[in-house]
């Protein structure tokens, strides 16, 4: 007897996949939407575009990247590691200057506080008792 096997036809995510594999950057939904009907030979009409921007959005291997951009979940690992890289390089190189700069803050705040007389009571700019606000 003989055994058959099935021709597994690709999905549209799959074809939308190896679209964006082969650009190697995000594509607007439009463009891919159109080039996954292009490639299965049917018609672009708003209910297909819709039925293929639906199977990308709900297949986990596609993510929104906003204004109408889709890429692959696998660049999100990438960019996220470059830019963490990107961000302790300087963070570590400008800790020092915002400690300075949070010191120098707090000695403004200090030596701005005046002492308001009024009535028969004192009182300084961050006493909030009266009307529940600072003066």
């Amino acid at each position: 007897m003989k055994s058959f096997k099935r021709k597994v036809k690709p999905t549209e995510a799959d074809i939308a996949c190896e679209i964006l594999k082969a650009q190697t950057r995000p594509l607007h939904y439009l463009k891919l939407t159109e080039e996954v009907l292009r490639r299965l030979d049917i018609p672009r009409e708003a209910p297909r575009i819709s039925a293929v921007l639906t199977q990308i959005n709900l297949d986990t291997r596609f993510s929104f990247l906003g204004n109408g951009e889709w890429g692959l979940k696998t660049w999100e690992t990438v960019q996220t590691a470059k830019k963490t890289a990107a961000v302790s390089a300087v963070s570590k190189a400008s800790a020092d200057e915002e400690d300075e700069l949070e010191l120098d803050s707090l000695d403004e705040e200090h030596s701005e506080e005046e002492v308001i007389e009024g009535e028969d009571e004192i009182y300084d700019e961050t006493d909030e008792t009266r009307r529940g606000e600072k003066w």
